[in-house]
């Protein structure tokens, strides 16, 4: 039995495609956000600056020399 398919149907079935397509950066951001959350210091490190930050323990940076006189 032969069955036909219309210029339509391929169509419709490209679009459908395209709608469930993941573009590179989106798969580049998720493989981004899985490798931080698996490195469990990293991790302690952002849980402890998100309590630090809730308890208003943040300081102004108007440039990069304030930013860089904090790590020395």
């Amino acid at each position: 039995m032969v069955s036909t398919i219309t210029l339509q149907d391929v169509y419709r079935e490209l679009q459908k495609l395209h709608r469930e397509m993941v573009s590179k950066k989106d798969l580049q951001q998720a493989l981004e956000t899985l490798s931080i959350a698996q490195n469990a210091e990293t991790m302690r490190q952002l849980h402890e600056s998100e309590a630090d930050i809730s308890k208003g323990k943040t300081k102004p940076v108007r440039n990069v020399k304030d930013l860089l006189s904090e790590l020395v």
